[in-house]
C-alpha cells in the first residue's frame, strides 16, 4: 500500500478543493492519503533574499516555525511521494516553493504537482514565467490537472496525467430550488461594465439575485450554490472552481463570452483566449439586449425540481472526469510511483 502527502495552503479556494477531493480519491484506490495544510513551509526553506524580506525578520519568521516545520518534514519522510496543490503560475515563481530544499529534507522523495491546469497548455502564462526568470516543468517530477484544456488542448504524456476531480466526495449534488434564483460572482477589476449590465438586468426582470460582495466559509459559498438557478462568471476563467462546483449543484453557468471557460471548451482545436463550443449547461449571451431575453426564457421554463437535475446531468454528460475523477489515470500515477518511474528532475 502506498503514502501520499498532500500539501496546500489552508485557505479556501481552488487548491484546498484539489486536496481534500485527491485525498478521499487515492483512498478510493486501497492506497494511504493524508492532507497537510503547510504547503508554506516550503517557502520558508528560502532565504530572506529569494523571498525579498527583511534577513533579521525572516529568520525569526523561521524561527517561530521550525519545530513545526521540523516535524512535518520528518514526517513525510514515511511518505511514498508528496503531491503539492497548488496554483499556476504561482507554484512555479522562484520565490514561492523551494522544491529542490524540500526534495532534500524528504529522502529524496517524488513531488507532484496537482493543479486546475497544465503549464504547457497555457503558453501566455509560460512565456510571463520565462521572462520572468521562473522555474517551469521540471520544478516537480510529474504533472497532475484536472483538465486537458487551458488556452490550449493537449494530449496527456509524461510528465503529465489528466486526472480529473473527484468532486463528488464534495457531497454536491443537485437539489430543489424554493425560487428562481441568479447569483453574481464577484467584482473583477477591468470587467466592471459586465457586471454592471447583469446587474441592470436582474433589476429590471425583478429577478431575485445574491452579488456576492464577502469573503465566506466554504460553508457558506456552497449554501449559496446550491440555491442558485445561474451562476455569472465575472471574467476569463482558466478553469473555475466556482463553475465545477455551480454545475454539480445543478446551477447553469452564465457568461458574456463562451472564450471566458476556457477549460470546458469542447472543440477538438481552440485558439488561445478564442471562443468555443460549450454545452446546454452553459448561458452564453452576445449583449445586454440578448442577456434579457435568454433570462426571460429560462426563468419561464425553468422547473424547480426537474431543471437543476437536467443542468447536472448534462455536465456530466460532457466532463464525467470533473465529478468521477479519471480513475485510470490516477491508477497509471501510482504504479509510477511505486515501480519508481516517475522523473526526478534533480
Amino acid at each position: 500500500m502506498l503514502k501520499i502527502a498532500i500539501v496546500s495552503g489552508p485557505e479556501n479556494g481552488s487548491p484546498k478543493v484539489l486536496s481534500a477531493t485527491l485525498e478521499k480519491f487515492i483512498l478510493n484506490t486501497g492506497n494511504y492519503a493524508r492532507k497537510f495544510y503547510r504547503v508554506k513551509a516550503l517557502t520558508r526553506l528560502f532565504p530572506a533574499k529569494t523571498v525579498n524580506e527583511n534577513k533579521l525578520l525572516w529568520i525569526v519568521f523561521k524561527l517561530l516555525h521550525f519545530i513545526g516545520d521540523s516535524l512535518f518534514f520528518s514526517s513525510l519522510k514515511n511518505f511514498d511521494a508528496v503531491i503539492v496543490c497548488s496554483c499556476t503560475p504561482y507554484a512555479f515563481y522562484k520565490h514561492s516553493y523551494n522544491v529542490k530544499a524540500f526534495k532534500k529534507k524528504i529522502d529524496n522523495k517524488p513531488v507532484l504537482y496537482y493543479a486546475v491546469q497544465y503549464l504547457e497548455n497555457s503558453p501566455t502564462i509560460k512565456k510571463r514565467l520565462v521572462e520572468g526568470g521562473h522555474d517551469l516543468l521540471g520544478r516537480y517530477d510529474w504533472h497532475l490537472t484536472v483538465s486537458p484544456i487551458t488556452e490550449l488542448r493537449g494530449t496527456p504524456a509524461p510528465p503529465w496525467s489528466q486526472i480529473g476531480l473527484y468532486l463528488k466526495s464534495s457531497g454536491l449534488v443537485p437539489m430543489p430550488r424554493k425560487e428562481f434564483l441568479v447569483v453574481v460572482d464577484f467584482l473583477r477589476p477591468g470587467y466592471e461594465q459586465y457586471r454592471e449590465i447583469q446587474l441592470k438586468v436582474l433589476k429590471e426582470l425583478n429577478i431575485a439575485y445574491i452579488s456576492l460582495e464577502k469573503p465566506y466559509s466554504m460553508e457558506e459559498i456552497r449554501a449559496i450554490y446550491q440555491k442558485a438557478s445561474v451562476y455569472f462568471i465575472q471574467f476569463p476563467e482558466a478553469y473555475g472552481m466556482p463553475i465545477a462546483e455551480c454545475l454539480a449543484c445543478g446551477s447553469y453557468i452564465g457568461t458574456p463570452h463562451s472564450a471566458w471557460a476556457m477549460s470546458w471548451r469542447l472543440d477538438e482545436k481552440v485558439e488561445v483566449h478564442g471562443p468555443g463550443t460549450l454545452p446546454e449547461c452553459f448561458l452564453v449571451y452576445d449583449n445586454e439586449d440578448d442577456l434579457r431575453e435568454k433570462l426571460i426564457v429560462l426563468r419561464d421554463k425553468y422547473h424547480l425540481e426537474n431543471t437543476p437535475k437536467a443542468v447536472f446531468d448534462n455536465f456530466f454528460a460532457h466532463y464525467p472526469s470533473f465529478y468521477d475523477g479519471n480513475m485510470p489515470a490516477l491508477k497509471e500515477v501510482l504504479g509510477r510511483i511505486e515501480s519508481g518511474t516517475i522523473t526526478h528532475p534533480y
